[in-house]
C-alpha cells in the first residue's frame, strides 16, 4: 500500500501506474473465467505509411471484470486465415484503450486536450491500463485476483487508438529510420527545415518538459529544433520521403520494389470475469513522464542526443544517456489524459498493483521506485 502522494523516482520512459482505491459489491463465490478475442478494422498500408486511427473493440456487454487484456499485428493469409505479422513487417508504436462511458472526473478534466484523444470528442477519457507497442509483444498486461477492471451496465465496447507503421520490405537502415517518425519534406520549411506552424501546432502545450531536457537544450522540447516523433507521424504520412510518391525526393524503384498494399489488423484479447463480492475496481493512475517533473506534465517524447561516435557501444558509459524524474502518482503526469486518481485522492491509501512503462527503440531499460523509500 502507498499514498497517492508519494514520490515516484522514474529512470527513462514514461510510465502508468494501475492502483485499487475502492472495493465492489457484487455476487459472491468463484466466477469462470472467459475470454474474448476480435480484430479492429482494417488498416491498409503503403511500405513506409503510417496509420493513427481510432477503433470502437466490441467487449462483452457490462458489467464485467476484466482481467488481462493483450494485443498484437496480425494479417490475413491467402486462405483467409488470421496469422501473426512479423515484427520486421509493421511497426506498433501504441495502442491506447479508452472508454466512452460517462466520465468519472471533473468536466473542466473532460473538456482537456490530449495526444491521443480523438479530435472534437469530450468522453474519451475514462482511462483502461491497457496500452503498450511492438517492444512489449508476446506480455499481457495482467492484474492478480481480485483486482480487475469493470465496465459499466450495458457498456458493450472500448475504443483504441491504434498507431501502426508499415515496414514491411525496406532496408534495414530505412526501417530503422521510420521508427523513429522523422520529419518529412511536408512537415517542415524547405528554407531552414524547421517544422510548419501547423505541425508545431499538433503540440497544444509547448514548455513541459523538465528543466534537465530544457538545459539541454533536447530538440524534442522546442518546435524550432523539432526533428522529429510524434508530431510527424501523423495518419496517412510517410515515414520517409523516398515512399510518398507526392514528394520531391520520391524513389519510384525503391517504392515499388517494396512492394504493394498490406493490409494489417490488431487482434486483442481480454480475459473477464462476472463481478464478484470481492472485485476490487482499478483506476489509472498514469503518472511520471519521464520528461515532465513534479511541476509539468511532461513532453510524452524527448530525443536521445548523439553522446559519441557510431561505433562505440554501451559500454562506453559515456554514450548512455539518462533521464530521471521524482514525480506524485496523482501529479502532473496526465500527458495521455487517462487518469483518474484526482488530488481528493492525496492522503487515502492505495495499492498500486501494475505499473507499465513505454519505451521506443534507442532506450536501454527504465524503472519506477517509491522516493521515500
Amino acid at each position: 500500500m502507498v499514498r497517492p502522494s508519494a514520490l515516484l523516482h522514474l529512470l527513462s520512459g514514461a510510465a502508468s501506474a494501475v492502483v485499487a482505491v475502492a472495493s465492489a459489491s457484487a455476487s459472491s463465490g468463484a466466477a469462470e473465467s472467459k475470454t474474448y478475442t476480435r480484430l479492429t478494422g482494417a488498416m491498409p498500408l503503403r511500405p513506409g505509411e503510417v496509420s493513427n486511427t481510432y477503433h470502437r473493440l466490441a467487449i462483452p456487454p457490462g458489467p464485467i471484470a476484466i482481467t488481462e487484456f493483450k494485443a498484437e499485428v496480425v494479417e490475413k493469409d491467402s486462405d483467409g486465415n488470421v496469422v501473426p505479422t512479423p515484427l520486421r513487417d509493421a511497426y506498433l508504436h501504441h495502442h491506447v484503450v479508452f472508454s466512452e462511458q460517462e466520465s468519472r472526473e471533473e468536466e473542466h478534466r473532460r473538456r482537456r486536450w490530449f495526444p491521443m484523444k480523438p479530435r472534437n470528442r469530450d468522453a474519451v477519457d475514462r482511462g483502461f491500463g491497457f496500452g503498450a507497442g511492438t517492444e512489449s509483444r508476446g506480455t499481457p498486461q495482467k492484474f492478480p485476483d481480485p483486482y480487475a477492471f469493470v465496465t459499466d451496465e450495458g457498456e458493450d465496447e472500448l475504443m483504441a487508438n491504434v498507431h501502426v507503421i508499415n515496414t514491411r520490405r525496406l532496408s534495414e537502415a530505412d526501417a530503422g529510420h521510420c521508427l523513429e517518425c522523422p520529419c518529412t519534406e511536408d512537415d517542415v520549411f524547405a528554407s531552414n527545415g524547421t517544422i510548419l506552424g501547423s505541425v508545431a501546432a499538433r503540440r497544444k502545450n509547448w514548455g513541459e518538459c523538465n528543466l534537465d531536457l530544457v538545459h539541454e537544450g533536447n530538440d524534442s522540447c522546442f518546435p524550432w529544433t523539432y526533428k522529429g516523433g510524434l508530431l510527424c507521424c501523423e495518419h496517412g504520412d510517410f515515414c520517409l520521403d523516398a515512399y510518398d510518391a507526392n514528394s520531391t525526393g520520391y524513389n519510384e524503384g525503391l517504392a515499388e520494389a517494396a512492394g504493394p498494399v498490406s493490409t494489417f489488423y490488431l487482434r486483442y484479447q481480454l480475459t473477464y470475469t462476472a463481478l464478484k463480492r470481492d472485485t476490487r475496481p482499478l483506476f489509472l493512475a498514469a503518472c511520471c513522464d519521464a520528461s515532465g517533473n513534479d511541476t509539468v506534465s511532461g513532453n510524452i517524447e524527448y530525443d536521445i542526443p548523439p553522446l559519441c561516435d557510431k561505433d562505440d557501444t554501451i559500454e562506453n558509459e559515456a554514450c548512455v544517456h539518462e533521464v530521471t524524474t521524482t514525480q506524485m502518482l496523482h501529479g502532473h503526469g496526465e500527458s495521455f489524459g487517462t487518469g483518474e486518481l484526482a488530488k481528493e485522492y492525496a492522503d487515502r491509501e492505495v495499492d498500486v498493483v501494475y505499473m507499465v512503462g513505454h519505451l521506443h527503440r534507442g532506450g536501454l531499460s527504465m524503472m519506477a521506485k517509491d522516493a521515500k523509500t
